[in-house]
């Protein structure tokens, strides 16, 4: 074989073996094939839960925090704060609570 037939074959081989890949990505949107698992976590998670305002004394069945956020109106604020937690309950389902934080970034201890 001259070194022009090898680099061919070469060439065919890596494309023979490429293709169906370039296929199931190009389904995708060019994402590779996703595992039912995987998929699953994204429907749930696409799904916006309905935020509640936290009462004292109201019963929480947290099982996984997904997400926590602070709402700071400017940096080293000094104060309480509004924030919200996303989390997953023991059913699987995904919760938002919104509640109040105390921030000392901005505290002095003066």
């Amino acid at each position: 074989m001259t070194v022009f037939d090898m680099k061919s074959v070469k060439v065919i081989c890596a494309a023979a073996l490429l293709f169906p890949a370039s296929l199931s990505m190009a389904e995708n949107g060019g994402r590779p094939a996703l595992e039912p698992e995987e998929l699953e976590e994204m429907i749930i998670y696409s799904q916006e839960p309905e935020v509640v305002d936290y009462e004292y004394g109201m019963r929480l069945d947290i099982a996984e925090v997904v997400a926590m956020e602070y709402f700071p109106p400017e940096p080293d604020f000094c104060g309480v704060i509004p924030a919200q937690m996303t989390y997953e309950d023991s059913t699987g389902n995904l919760n938002t609570i919104r509640y109040l934080y105390p921030e000392t970034a901005g505290c002095n201890d003066n």
